[in-house]
């Protein structure tokens, strides 16, 4: 396989792979260009960084403020370049998008603002308190100060005492950031080990993850279910867990999570093969099974009798009889922590066959940049084919916090050629997509809007402010990639 462009080279053939890093050095570049678009005042970064939400739960041209996520691989990838020629670039950028998180803190609680999990305005994300808390380890680690050092240990504390963020522990790519947070703290402390406190916690999660981890005996045999309550196996999810594990195995100087991590890497490159279309990620299998619904309502005792859970969570999963896969919508950007995650157990294992895929993913995301150097969204958001039913805006949209992975692998990648100085795409350039249903989805450097043939404008996005123009109310929408590829409603 061989691309070769003015934005990108990687080029994989037989057992061999190569990468230009001054060429992808200049795709992250280019990305981060076109995320600057989406800068809140004053437009350094300390603002935070907008845009439209686009993902299973729910789609938010009216909800476009600043979300921390947007952040979070910019800040990490920045952290890569800290030895290169021009760090103090890197390092000036990296600072102002800090200066976000250290500004939206809740100095009682230590939760970040803007921290949401699944809807917009509702509830804080473990995933996403954790994954701040792990930028701010990094760039302590690359650029130690006193108050992101400060900011991070607040945020940690947040990740185990606040209720909310307490009960989502369970879900095990959630548990498994927070670990690698922890553990990125251990080391910009400068300390080679955890303390027995934080041991005893990575080793719970880890033994989790362990049990819960399908046998080889199972259609899904390596994936790891969504949650210890939900058997559930959403793509996206499967590698986030990759890197994570590889740490875990690093810090606690034990190779059962490389052995955990290869297994789930090998049902990852499996569906992925057996795709037609190329690698990209797939939606998620979902557990049929005639005794299942019960099943789950007796898992509910284990509130009741918490010594029960792990035989309650065996019944229940005794009862599924069958997988059924939903392929649709394939993702682009999301994917490439995944890539990511694939990439680094290569170099862990010695393994040139999981970094040929995660190159190969990445060289497929980087064919659907738009103009403007945002990598898009999906393939058939709405759970179906897009040759059959056209393409939609959340297909084409490119989405900052998906992108947001997709600069921190770049970066790393790119690690060793000089940090380029970002620029705005130029002045006037545009990106215009027609769409399915008569419409057409118009993106510049300063909005993105959806309009039809008529002229009539469904809504529209100014990237510097917090709200959008909604064409019917959040709760309403039916959004196709919430319902799994399922036909019917989504209710409020």
């Amino acid at each position: 396989m061989t691309t070769n462009s003015m934005n990108h080279r990687i080029t994989i053939k037989g057992n061999d792979f190569s990468i230009d890093k001054d060429e992808l050095n200049c795709c992250a570049s280019q990305i981060e260009d076109w995320m600057s678009t989406y800068f809140h005042p004053p437009f350094n970064g300390s603002g935070g960084i907008g845009g439209p939400i686009a993902t299973y739960w729910a789609s938010s041209p009216y909800m476009a403020g600043p979300y921390v996520m947007n952040s979070y691989g910019l800040i990490r990838g920045l952290c890569a370049r800290a030895r290169d020629e021009n760090a103090s670039e890197a390092r000036l950028r990296a600072e102002n998008l800090a200066l976000y998180y250290l500004r939206s803190q809740d100095p009682t609680s230590g939760v970040y603002i803007c921290s949401w999990g699944e809807t917009p305005l509702v509830s804080n994300g473990l995933i996403q308190q954790a994954s701040v808390v792990a930028a701010l380890w990094d760039l302590q680690g690359a650029w130690p100060n006193r108050e992101v050092a400060k900011s991070a240990l607040r945020g940690w504390d947040a990740c185990l005492q606040d209720r909310h963020l307490r009960s989502m522990w369970p879900v095990h790519n959630q548990a498994l950031r927070a670990c690698e947070a922890l553990i990125l703290g251990i080391q910009a402390r400068g300390d080679d080990r955890p303390n027995s406190r934080e041991k005893a916690l990575l080793r719970r999660v880890g033994r989790l993850v362990a049990e819960s981890q399908w046998a080889a005996n199972s259609r899904v045999a390596g994936a790891l279910p969504q949650a210890l309550p939900n058997d559930d196996i959403i793509m996206p999810y499967q590698g986030k867990c990759l890197k994570p594990l590889i740490m875990l195995s690093e810090v606690l100087d034990d190779s059962l999570y490389l052995d955990i991590a290869q297994r789930l890497a090998d049902f990852i490159v499996k569906n992925m093969e057996a795709d037609e279309s190329g690698p990209l990620l797939g939606s998620r299998y979902l557990p049929v099974g005639a005794g299942l619904k019960h099943a789950r309502r007796l898992y509910r005792a284990r509130r009741l009798f918490p010594f029960l859970e792990p035989h309650l969570r065996r019944h229940r999963q005794r009862r599924i009889e069958q997988w059924e896969f939903s392929p649709w919508p394939r993702w682009i950007a999301r994917g490439l922590d995944t890539a990511r995650g694939l990439y680094h157990l290569g170099l862990a294992l010695k393994e040139d066959r999981y970094i040929k895929v995660g190159l190969a993913m990445l060289e497929k995301a980087l064919e659907y940049r738009s103009p403007l150097g945002g990598i898009r969204n999906t393939l058939g958001f709405f759970g179906e084919d897009p040759d059959g039913v056209g393409q939609v805006w959340q297909d084409v949209a490119a989405i900052p916090r998906w992108n947001s992975y997709a600069i921190q692998f770049l970066h790393e990648l790119a690690s060793g050629a000089p940090v380029l100085k970002p620029q705005k795409p130029p002045e006037g350039a545009q990106d215009i997509v027609r769409l399915s249903g008569n419409t057409s989805l118009v993106e510049t450097l300063t909005e993105l809007h959806l309009v039809r043939d008529t002229g009539e404008e469904v809504w529209r996005l100014k990237k510097s402010q917090r709200w959008g123009r909604p064409f019917r109310q959040v709760c309403q929408w039916d959004e196709g990639a919430a319902i799994a590829g399922r036909k019917g409603l989504r209710q409020c």
